[in-house]
């Protein structure tokens, strides 16, 4: 997957800012360490040093489960365009089947 565009859309980038902000009310170094190790993972999957990713709860996704946190990366893989969707905790995973999933075609990039 070489050359891979990551375009996090702005509900998983809103994702990430609770996490971060929920976190660090009890300690900002973990909250930055977690939201780092996120989107590191990521990066790495995008680099397709890694092929963690599996077969998404809603048809048309994938999910990668970020080792040594409790999160799980929604995604959409088109081509050379890896769609960030939904940053979940697992605790939420039951509730995330209703998520509907934009068409790339109206992603601007």
């Amino acid at each position: 997957m070489s050359g891979t565009t990551i375009v996090w859309e702005p509900e998983a980038e809103a994702d990430l800012d609770s996490i971060l902000e929920y976190i660090a009310q009890d300690n900002a170094e973990a909250a930055i360490c977690v939201t780092n190790e996120i989107y590191q993972q990521i990066t790495m999957m995008a680099a397709q040093i890694s092929r963690r990713g599996k077969k998404g709860r809603v048809p048309g996704t994938m999910e990668l489960v970020i080792l040594r946190t409790p999160y799980i990366a929604v995604y959409v893989k088109k081509g050379s365009l890896l769609r960030i969707i939904k940053v979940l905790h697992g605790s939420e995973v039951l509730r995330f089947g209703s998520l509907k999933v934009r068409d790339t075609k109206s992603t601007a990039n």
